[in-house]
This record gives structure tokens, C-alpha cells and sequence, in this order.
């Protein structure tokens, strides 16, 4: 007879194989068409847009190289990366910068959407410019590699899993950085920009800005919303999870505890990529014109050119 062990064990192995294939097949073919869609004229003068396709590169990276090799570890028992401590610190490194920097740039899109609503020309002019949002697309990638690093440094193989064998490197990790970037700041920025957006809007309108600008502006904010409280939502549990881990670490337990708290870090886990797997389909229910243009990608268009006699077009949708 199975035991609970064997049991657990079974639904963390098969919860990684369904669900974790699952959110790998959706997350890549979202964020491939999200850099399809945003790449598009029609979202090209959108400043925000920049963040949002920067957000979708992390997520791919983060996707590929975090969640792919826990499915075939954790789900079909191979694995790939943790054969040595070299793989593992290139790998927990590159790891946390994506999942940090695809962080950062959700909250750089709130930002940028706070401040082109500002009334001060020279405010929108300075820190809405494609000049400055490709700098912090860009210095935000090394800030998130120096911040991590030390930890990265003190991982090292054991098993199949990679771990720290600093405990001050790990505590810093899970009680400072983990709370702090996952929950803390990103609900501080994201409320704070959004009550400065909901201000400056009723001021007075900004009549600098074209009202195709402005309608596209508004859909972004209608798409960033939701992205931002999954953001939150998804990173809570983890956090939560994580800095549990580490306060027991030293707290003997038996093998039904042990395997029952696997069980729920692997769940946890999982939700947190959807934080990396939602943003298209949010997309597709929040905003008309990202709709309009993944329409007309799927849509067949059989237009015959100087065709007098009319021709009707069928609606073929497949999203």
C-alpha cells in the first residue's frame, strides 16, 4: 500500500509534468505574441510599450531557463543543470535577474504611465522619452546581477538541487530581498504611481499628447492593472513560502512533513510563473486593439486586388 510519502511524492512529480508543461506551452506562445503585437505600429509610439516588451524577453528567459529544467527535474527526474556548482550559480543567478528585472519592468511601466500623465511638460519630456526608458531597460539587467551575485556565489550542487551553503548569504536572501523586492516595493510603486495617475488625470488633461497617444496610453493602463495585481498575487505566496523554508531550516522533521512542504513549494512555484504567463492573455481580455491586430494575424484575408465583383471574407477566428 502506498504510503503518504509515496502519495505526495507522485503529486509533486505529476503536478510538475501537467501543470508545469501546461504554463511553459502558454507563457512561450503569450510572450512571442505579445513582442508580435507590441512590435506593431499601432503600440510603437506608446512609451510603456518598451517596458512591456522588455517585461516579455525576461519572462521567456525566465520560463526557458527556470521553469523548463524543473520539469524535467522535478517532473521527469532528469536533470540537466545541476550537475556541478558552476551550473548552479550561473543558473540561480541568471534565474533571479530575469525573474527581478521582468519585476522591474512592470513597475518602470507604472512609472512611465505616472509621469506622462504629469501636466509638466518637462517632466513627461524627460522621464517618458524612449531615451530614458531604454536606460533603465538597460541598467536595470546589471543592478539586479551585482544585487544577487554574493548569494550566487555560495550555491553549490547537492544532488539534483542547488543550495546555499552560506547561512548569512541565505538569510540576507530570504528575509531581506525576498520580501522586500517580491511584495514590498512593487506594492509600494504600484500604488503609489497609480494614485499619482488617478491625480494628475483630474487635474486637467494633458493636450500635449495626440488623442491616438492618449487612447493607446489609456489601453495600456487598462493591460498593466491586472498584470500588476497578479504580480503581487503570485509573489505573496512565494515569499511567504520561502522565507518558511528558511526559518525552519534547521528544525528537524520527518519524511510526511517534509514531503507535504515539498508538495506546497512546488505549488507555490507554479504560481508564481504565471505571473510570467498571464501578460497575453490579459492583453487579449483588457485592451480592443491588441485583440484587433492578434485577429488579424490568426484571420484569413483573401483579398483580390481590382475585384469588382464583391467578396465576402469569411470571420475566422481562432483565439
Amino acid at each position: 500500500m502506498a504510503t503518504l510519502v509515496d502519495i505526495l511524492t507522485s503529486a509533486s512529480m505529476w503536478l510538475n509534468i501537467l501543470v508545469g508543461i501546461l504554463i511553459f506551452v502558454f507563457g512561450i506562445i503569450g510572450n512571442c505574441l505579445n513582442l508580435y503585437v507590441f512590435t506593431r505600429n499601432t503600440y510603437r509610439n506608446t512609451i510603456s510599450v518598451i517596458y512591456l516588451l522588455a517585461f516579455s524577453v525576461a519572462s521567456c528567459v525566465q520560463i526557458i531557463h527556470t521553469l523548463l529544467p524543473r520539469i524535467l527535474s522535478d517532473g521527469f527526474q532528469i536533470p540537466i543543470f545541476e550537475s556541478n556548482d558552476l551550473s548552479c550559480q550561473i543558473r540561480n543567478l541568471i534565474s533571479a535577474a530575469a525573474s527581478l528585472c521582468a519585476i522591474s519592468y512592470l513597475c518602470w511601466a507604472s512609472f512611465d504611465q505616472f509621469v506622462s500623465t504629469s501636466r509638466n511638460a518637462m517632466t513627461r519630456s524627460k522621464w517618458s522619452s524612449k531615451r530614458f526608458a531604454y536606460r533603465a531597460i538597460f541598467f536595470t539587467i546589471p543592478f539586479w546581477f551585482i544585487i544577487y551575485f554574493p548569494n550566487s556565489i555560495y550555491t553549490r550542487a547537492l544532488g539534483s538541487t542547488c543550495i546555499s551553503n552560506n547561512i548569512i548569504a541565505i538569510y540576507i536572501y530570504l528575509f531581506v530581498i525576498t520580501p522586500i523586492v517580491y511584495i514590498i516595493l512593487p506594492i509600494i510603486f504600484i500604488t503609489c504611481f497609480n494614485i499619482g495617475i488617478v491625480k494628475n488625470l483630474r487635474v486637467a488633461p494633458v493636450v500635449s499628447v495626440s488623442n491616438t497617444n492618449k487612447r493607446m496610453a489609456k489601453q495600456v493602463r487598462r493591460i498593466l492593472m491586472p498584470q500588476l495585481i497578479i504580480l503581487i498575487l503570485s509573489g505573496l505566496p512565494f515569499a511567504i513560502q520561502t522565507i518558511y523554508s528558511a526559518a525552519t531550516i534547521t528544525i528537524v522533521k520527518d519524511a510526511d512533513r517534509i514531503a507535504i512542504e515539498t508538495l506546497i513549494g512546488h505549488i507555490t512555484r507554479l504560481l508564481f510563473y504565471l505571473n510570467y504567463v498571464s501578460s497575453f492573455y490579459i492583453n487579449m481580455l483588457m485592451s480592443n486593439e491588441f485583440r484587433k491586430i492578434v485577429r488579424n494575424l490568426f484571420r484569413r484575408q483573401n483579398i483580390v486586388p481590382q475585384q469588382t465583383t464583391a467578396v465576402v471574407i469569411p470571420n475566422v477566428q481562432f483565439l
